[in-house]
């Protein structure tokens, strides 16, 4: 459930509120009055180490275990591989990611 910052419109009191969407935010705790949602930036991390590792398998010969995502984006990027597959639309299409092959 997404976290938003509020300020209410009568008392001005700002308070963080979860709610599933913000067209359906509830009055104010204090007052009663209608809330406006504030502008913010959220930030979403997540840490660097993989708890017990995560094994690629299918990167050669021989599986690797890495101990961190850092990690994993450097074999990646050391053997020349993407972590999604890329559309290349087809010659003389429209070169939508979407119609390239309608039969």
């Amino acid at each position: 459930m997404p976290l938003y910052d509020v300020r209410c419109t009568a008392c001005e009191a700002e308070v963080e509120v979860f709610a599933w969407t913000a067209d359906r935010l509830y009055p104010c705790r204090a007052c009663g009055a209608p809330v406006e949602k504030l502008p913010t930036a959220r930030v979403s991390m997540r840490p660097d180490s993989i708890p017990g590792g995560l094994v690629l398998e299918n990167l050669g010969s021989r599986p690797v275990k890495v101990e961190s995502w850092s990690e994993r984006k450097r074999i990646m990027r050391d053997r020349g591989l993407v972590e999604s597959v890329r559309h290349v639309g087809a010659r003389g299409s429209d070169k939508s990611v979407h119609t390239s092959r309608w039969t």
